[in-house]
């Protein structure tokens, strides 16, 4: 069979694809057939009807069998799609998707459902604990999966990688500064903040802060910071899971948007903080999986790291460089990873979503801290590999666009029910943050507006029914605007998000924790301040995200130690005014 006959091929005999060539031409091996590879490779440059005559870069993706004879050919990839509709006999990757995505939702759902109900037996029996904190009885591996899980978004599979891949080697410094930046706040807030908290009966952040610097205002900023600036992340994963599904299951965009709004409203309202910890595990069970198995693959066929650097040196040797050079555009210069990692400590140490982990720990004994945190870096250096795919990806799909590569190279890759395991694999990583931060959001409104603010002598069950119908509320409103009018730039919605709040809570937060001598006042003026800044910082003077997340921390930390000593020294003035008064 030669590429004419394949172009016309009738699906009536199994063909296994066994190689892929930048060219843009396959390799497929029949079964059973006279001939075998190597002679179809000697006459790689004959084949009738196609442009490319050359068999260099053509990377084997399944072994030799000596024992079965084969029949290998070619087809070129302006008939790919011709041949897909012919020779498909089984199901298609759409239709394995929609299979796997009702399965994953119904697996989940029973997570949820079973967590949330059952294990309510082993809580303590508050309605506002069990629901914000799951009662503080959620396995400590469990919630270290969650943390870790939570802080992975789409961007981690879809939009970093793609970075990477026109950036090269000098943007895994994320990577190298993402780890630390998870694991770094964990070390510094777990153990005291969670002792703080449970000792003044706090159990979301801005409780915590609010009784920390004993201010109802400062509470109330921070919860307001909380309600709108998380509305943005919360947008672009609700997008980004409607188009993913869209692309692989054919769901049209607003009815995939209507799937996905309902799917995590239901998962929030459940169970509260147990219910989404126990998700993320489930969800992240396949997030790990092709992470691993992606990066092996696309690494083997393009000959292991050596083979990776020099396809990359021959596309652009900067892409080898250990940094870029200082430039208005370097988002990797020496400058910009010192700001990387800053930026992500900040981004890390100051997300209530991450930091309601730390609060429902069981307690805070070392072996319990100890297993939190191993389990959690060994699991983000997993994840955070999968950014080598970027580079993979270039050098196996040049002409694809940066955000289509992974998803690009699941498909052409993977066995088809990999392929969806890869969506699945997505999906959850949006899922599993958006579930988090919805969360989040309705605690803010439930706890630290209503029952703390308008009405006082709620009951706990009140408490957490304004709490749910804030979560509905709050999905609502991302469900419209995407319907309406959906964001092009899902990392600026998503960084805007993010940065502001970072801003807000970083810096109040850091000094509770390890200073006594912060005040109310300053912590105020920092809160206020800081979102203030990083919009200025980034909209008006054009500086990029982590930059103006840092200088907007700088500032307000500036007012924060100004303000809090000036209010210090008239506390000690008048204490020895009184003194003297009194003698």
């Amino acid at each position: 069979m030669n590429y004419d006959d394949m172009a016309d091929y009738d699906g009536s005999t199994a063909y296994f694809r066994i190689g892929i060539r930048r060219s843009g031409c396959f390799i497929y091996v029949k079964e059973g057939a006279a001939g075998c590879r190597r002679k179809a490779e000697r006459n790689a440059g004959n084949r009738k009807g196609c442009p490319h005559n050359s068999i260099e870069n053509t990377t084997p993706l399944l072994p030799e069998k000596p024992a079965v004879k084969r029949q290998a050919l070619f087809f070129c990839a302006f008939n790919r799609e011709k041949v897909r509709k012919k020779g498909d006999e089984k199901m298609s990757l759409q239709q394995i998707s929609v299979i796997f995505f009702i399965a994953f939702l119904v697996f989940v759902g029973l997570v949820a459902f079973i967590s949330g109900k059952l294990g309510s037996k082993q809580t303590s029996g508050s309605a506002d604990v069990d629901y914000y904190l799951g009662g503080r009885s959620t396995p400590t591996v469990v919630l270290a999966f969650s943390y870790v899980t939570s802080s992975i978004s789409a961007a981690c599979f879809m939009g970093d990688p793609g970075i990477m891949s026109t950036v090269g080697w000098p943007y895994y410094w994320v990577v190298i500064a993402v780890i630390p930046g998870l694991i770094i706040p964990a070390v510094l807030l777990m153990p005291k903040m969670r002792m703080q908290a449970e000792k003044l009966g706090s159990l979301t952040i801005p409780e915590y802060l609010g009784d920390r610097y004993k201010s109802d205002t400062l509470r109330l900023i921070i919860a307001g910071v909380i309600s709108v600036f998380y509305v943005f992340p919360l947008v672009a994963q609700f997008k980004g899971a409607a188009v993913l599904l869209e692309s692989f299951t054919g769901i049209s965009f607003k009815a995939g948007l209507a799937i996905i709004s309902v799917v995590i409203v239901f998962y929030v309202i459940v169970g509260g903080l147990k219910s989404v910890a126990w998700t993320d595990f489930a969800q992240g069970l396949p997030m790990l999986v092709i992470s691993v198995v992606l990066v092996i693959l696309s690494l083997k066929a393009v000959g292991g790291f050596t083979g990776l650097e020099d396809k990359l040196s021959a596309i652009n040797p900067d892409m080898l460089s250990i940094v870029q050079a200082e430039s208005s555009d370097a988002q990797m210069s020496l400058s910009g990873v010192f700001g990387n990692f800053v930026f992500w400590c900040i981004i890390f140490i100051s997300q209530p979503y991450l930091c309601s982990r730390f609060l429902a720990i069981p307690n805070v004994k070392r072996k319990t801290i100890g297993t939190f945190l191993i389990t959690a870096l060994i699991l983000s250096t997993i994840y955070n590999s999968f950014y080598l795919c970027g580079l993979t990806g270039r050098v196996l799909f040049p002409d694809v666009a940066a955000d289509y590569l992974t998803v690009t190279m699941a498909k052409e890759m993977l066995p088809k029910w990999a392929a969806a395991m890869m969506m699945i694999g997505i999906f959850a990583a949006m899922m599993s943050t958006a579930t988090s931060v919805l969360l989040v959001v309705g605690q803010a409104i439930g706890r630290d507006f209503y029952s703390k603010t308008i009405n006082k002598n709620a009951t706990p069950e009140q408490e957490v029914l304004v709490t749910r119908i804030a979560v509905i509320a709050v999905a609502a409103i991302c469900f419209l605007f995407n319907f309406v009018n959906p964001p092009e730039f899902l990392s600026v919605v998503l960084y805007l998000g993010l940065s502001g709040i970072g801003a807000c809570i970083g810096v109040p937060l850091f000094s509770a924790i390890i200073s006594k001598k912060s005040t109310k006042e300053g912590a105020i003026a920092a809160a206020v301040t800081g979102p203030v800044a990083y919009l200025i910082f980034n909209y008006l003077a054009g500086i990029n995200y982590w930059f103006s997340c840092l200088l907007a921390v700088v500032v307000s930390a500036i007012l924060m130690i100004g303000i809090s000593y000036f209010v210090n020294k008239k506390a000690a003035v008048s204490s020895t005014e009184c003194v003297l008064e009194s003698k």
